[in-house]
């Protein structure tokens, strides 16, 4: 089976230890962001659930929370 880019990234993340991004840091991140005015937590939420090493709970909130 062939890993994609997103595999090899996620498998180094796992060995650098890197940890996922729980409800409370995705909720602080994007109420930071939301502060700003500018629309900002809206690129932000898109980000995360594109890109972001987020559990499983913090994944559904921003999904719920912002759907695209």
């Amino acid at each position: 089976m062939t890993k994609t880019n997103g595999d090899i990234l996620r498998d180094r993340a796992e060995q650098m230890g890197i940890p996922l991004r729980t409800l409370d840091d995705v909720r602080a991140a994007l109420e930071r962001d939301k502060a700003k005015g500018n629309g900002t937590h809206v690129s932000m939420a898109r980000l995360m659930l594109r890109h972001g090493r987020l559990t499983d709970e913090a994944r559904a909130y921003v999904a719920r929370e912002y759907p695209q």
